[in-house]
């Protein structure tokens, strides 16, 4: 479950994400949220998330930074005492979660293709959360390959975690990546937010 850094597009297939040893929807979701705040001029939002708001100041180019923000405050002005203290949806966590419900939706229908599911059942990975959403949506017989597929990835996991800790007891420190996979089988990968 070795992480191999190969760029994906955001348009991108579930196959296409699956050669990456990670979960393939939170890959997908990640490179959305990047190309949004690398392009935001793509994705117009007058409300954005803390997370959001903070990406786009930090990386987003400058010019079209100060267009979405002025286009927040805009937004805001225009609202009343009340509703200033209502809670309003993220436009990009919006669009990241329809983007994660098609992936999860595609994976689901890739599973019915003899191919997908044979590789999946010996190599595939997901994310706990995303193995879960997708359980939820499948027939039986699928959400066995799913519920099996984690449970892989869980004991493959488990061992690396083991090895690691005996290298910690020789005095070695550095981990190979072991636990930045561990907490993305357990929560998602860095930076998805729920």
């Amino acid at each position: 479950m070795k992480e191999q850094f190969v760029p994906v597009a955001p348009d991108a297939s579930v196959v296409q994400a699956l050669a990456r040893g990670v979960c393939p929807v939170c890959t997908l979701m990640r490179s959305l949220q990047n190309a949004i705040v690398e392009t935001p001029h793509r994705y117009p939002a007058t409300t954005l998330c803390n997370f959001h708001a903070w990406s786009l100041a930090h990386a987003s180019p400058a010019g079209e930074a100060v267009r979405i923000l002025r286009a927040v405050l805009e937004q805001y002005s225009s609202r009343s005492d009340s509703e200033l203290m209502e809670i309003h949806p993220c436009h990009w966590c919006l669009a990241i979660r329809e983007h994660e419900d098609e992936k999860l939706t595609e994976y689901a229908r890739e599973l019915k293709r003899e191919r997908f599911r044979n590789w999946v059942t010996q190599f595939g990975t997901l994310c706990l959360f995303h193995g879960h959403r997708l359980i939820k949506m499948l027939a039986p017989d699928d959400a066995e390959v799913v519920r099996r597929m984690l449970a892989s990835n869980q004991d493959e996991l488990g061992k690396q975690l083991m090895e690691f800790e005996v290298r910690i007891k020789r005095g070695e420190t550095g981990g190979g990546g072991v636990l930045g996979h561990i907490t993305e089988f357990i929560v998602s990968q860095r930076g998805l937010t729920r």
